[in-house]
């Protein structure tokens, strides 16, 4: 080969190799500055909030902080508190933020069968509350809720899922839509001429499991191999309760199941119906919910209670609708029987369930389905 030829090829060679080697270091210098591991529960998330010296606490939500479909209560914290400390939390979209607008019904559906037997749910958590035991509360106050700008609805194919959705079969091809959040106006255009006002809640938010949750009665396994338990699936505990009352303003009490309590929350809602009969609500995802953790020495609960403005609020779960109904009517008449503003006999207390209770379907597509029944403070005269 001529010499003139080969010098020619080599200063090509050199040249991509040059172009290469600085598309390489351009490359890496674009790339955020990579810290060395720290271990979550040691970061100090601590945030200067006011003067009165209390502590105020952020949780974003990254892939260290979150997990997909499962409680794990060997999960290392992410964040350690005290009663009384306040923190806003971050959350995802569903499936670690995969859900994005543009997002087809083909990768839902993927999304939706690569996590078999987990919940879709992106959970941010846990969070260690400090002095919380077994056998106490968890009030957890909801002091505020910003969400982020869009959300979505969404019905998985009834052809391919026929039990997940009350119409599934109805149902076959799917359907998905993605929704801008005007939060100035605290509305969504569901089209032109149909407006939705929005409120905001957690559809998830947990304490860690109870170890004593009966086996699954439909559905797949309540956990895994791991010892996870899935999302899918309200209970005791809380976790998928979807819920429509938790809005900024409510205060949710839970009992404890192991030592430090441990909080996650996810599955972020902007608007749902009761019923959320065709699988999902406007899901969303916040900025940031902001609760303050008090632990409850002096209160034993079986169950989930929510407090509003206006309401007390008992709750049940069940796969059979029936005994949901029957669980979230005790509660309620228990809790009736036990309050200490005007002394109520047991069959009393049940009399005025019947006449005030207002007992509403929760949801409908958890596997185990929701009732919580409402009873207005109104009803107690001021002396």
């Amino acid at each position: 080969m001529p010499p003139l030829k080969t010098n020619k090829r080599i200063v090509a060679a050199l040249t991509v190799a040059g172009v290469l080697l600085a598309a390489g270091l351009y490359a890496l210098a674009q790339q955020p500055y990579q810290l060395t591991p720290l271990e979550e529960s040691k970061r100090d998330r601590a945030v200067s909030a006011s003067a009165s010296g209390a502590k105020y606490y952020v949780l974003p939500a990254t892939l260290d902080t979150t997990q997909w479909g499962w409680l794990d209560p060997k999960e290392p914290p992410k964040l350690v508190v005290n009663s009384g400390d306040t923190v806003a939390i971050e959350t995802m979209m569903h499936a670690h933020n995969a859900i994005q607008p543009g997002t087809t019904m083909d990768d839902i559906v993927k999304l939706r069968l690569a996590n078999p037997g987990g919940g879709p749910h992106s959970v941010t958590g846990p969070i260690y509350v400090t002095g919380a035991e077994p056998g106490d509360v968890l009030e957890m106050r909801i002091k505020k809720i910003v969400p982020k700008a869009f959300g979505t609805n969404f019905h998985l194919p009834g052809s391919q899922f026929p039990a997940v959705g009350q119409l599934a079969p109805e149902f076959p091809q799917g359907f998905v839509r993605y929704y801008y959040l005007d939060w100035e106006k605290k509305q969504a255009e569901f089209k032109p001429g149909i407006v939705i006002d929005l409120q905001p809640f957690p559809g998830t938010i947990a304490v860690a499991p109870d170890p004593n949750e009966p086996k699954e009665k439909a559905g797949p396994p309540i956990k895994d191999a791991k010892g996870r338990t899935s999302t899918l699936r309200p209970w005791k505990n809380g976790s998928n309760m979807d819920i429509n009352e938790l809005q900024e303003g409510s205060i949710l009490y839970l009992p404890v199941f192991v030592k430090g309590a441990l909080i996650w929350t996810g599955d972020s809602h902007c608007r749902q119906g009761n019923g959320e009969v065709n699988l999902t609500a406007l899901e969303c995802a916040y900025r940031e919910l902001v609760i303050q953790p008090i632990v409850r020495k002096d209160m034993k609960l079986e169950w989930p209670r929510i407090e509003t403005a206006t309401h007390w609020i008992a709750t049940g779960f069940d796969e059979d609708l029936n005994e949901a109904m029957k669980i979230a009517t005790r509660e309620a008449v228990n809790f009736l029987a036990g309050q200490k503003m005007v002394a109520l006999s047991r069959d009393e207390a049940y009399a005025l369930t019947s006449m005030v209770g207002d007992c509403r379907v929760s949801q409908v597509v958890d596997i185990r389905k929701g009732v919580h029944c409402m009873i207005p403070k109104a009803i107690f005269a001021k002396r």
